[in-house]
């Protein structure tokens, strides 16, 4: 239960413009202090069993960016030699680093995103326009979720009943395949079967005859208005500053970041305030109930 309730629209023009911004800024002080924010928002929302999810994945998709990139771009005027005449470039290197972070930042702002907004106020805010495309997006946004614990369920269940005789050391690699596979075609039967009973359900209740309507109803309150236009207001002084080149760094053809750099200036200021406010409201949530 939140005290402060926001409207859904407020929240997914936020996390938009936050996806936006990590596709945009490469600085590494302003990447850096936006992997800071996310995480705290992160801490304080309570989902941290998402946050080493979402870690376990990037590790080896990082290491795997940062190691194709140079091997695949050797655009660059700072060569590195590894062996012999073959060489990499330290701009090709310096990209792969960003894109990595720029990823782990998206994939947390992702993850933040699930949290605050849910399916329901999903549907809240697209059914009434588009209602069929608004109800696939859902399903599909669930559906891996689901499918996951569902197979955790199952699989429970099939270490339960097995017997002592076939204990998992001794189990040769194709019979836990055929395990494996047992295990996913139960799931995607239960799925299914569960998938027919929802839709019977929603022909029974006449879904698509008339216009969608919810049980949810939201109305723009002060903070609403307050919070848009904190929002626009810092939003504009960023886009200002990135057109003068504040939160960007050239690394093709020469990498023109340096390390003893000062960032801070209005625009990092700006930027910063710019990923307070959910980080606010979800301290003084805690605060309050503390």
């Amino acid at each position: 239960m939140n005290l402060t309730i926001i409207h859904p629209a407020v929240y997914v023009l936020y996390y938009f413009i936050l996806i936006l911004f990590a596709f945009l800024y490469n600085d590494p002080y302003y990447l850096a202090s936006f992997l800071i924010c996310i995480s705290v928002l992160i801490a304080l929302q309570g989902i941290s069993r998402e946050f080493k999810n979402v870690i376990k994945f990037f590790i080896p998709m990082s290491i795997l960016i940062i190691i194709l990139n140079p091997l695949t771009s050797h655009v660059g005027t700072t060569p590195i030699y590894i062996m012999g005449n073959f060489f990499i470039t330290l701009e090709a290197l310096v990209y792969g680093v960003l894109m990595s972070l720029s990823l782990l930042i998206i994939l947390l702002v992702f993850s933040s995103y699930n949290r605050a907004v849910s399916y329901q106020e999903m549907l809240y805010l697209f059914s009434k326009r588009f209602p069929h495309i608004s109800m696939v997006t859902i399903m599909a946004l669930r559906f891996i979720p689901l499918l996951n614990y569902r197979l955790t369920e199952v699989n429970k269940i099939s270490k339960f009943n097995r017997t002592n005789t076939h204990p998992e050391g001794n189990q040769s690699w194709m019979d836990k395949i055929k395990r494996t596979t047992h295990l996913l075609a139960v799931v995607v039967s239960w799925s299914l079967e569960e998938s027919m009973l929802t839709a019977k359900s929603m022909k029974a209740r006449g879904y698509g005859i008339k216009e969608r309507t919810s049980y949810l109803s939201y109305k723009f309150r002060r903070t609403d208005y307050i919070f848009l236009s904190f929002i626009t207001i810092t939003v504009l002084i960023s886009v200002t500053g990135l057109m003068q080149g504040y939160g960007r760094i050239e690394v093709y053809p020469t990498l023109s970041f340096n390390v003893s750099e000062n960032p801070v200036n209005r625009y990092y200021f700006t930027f910063i305030a710019l990923l307070l406010p959910i980080i606010y409201l979800e301290f003084r949530e805690k605060l309050t109930w503390y």
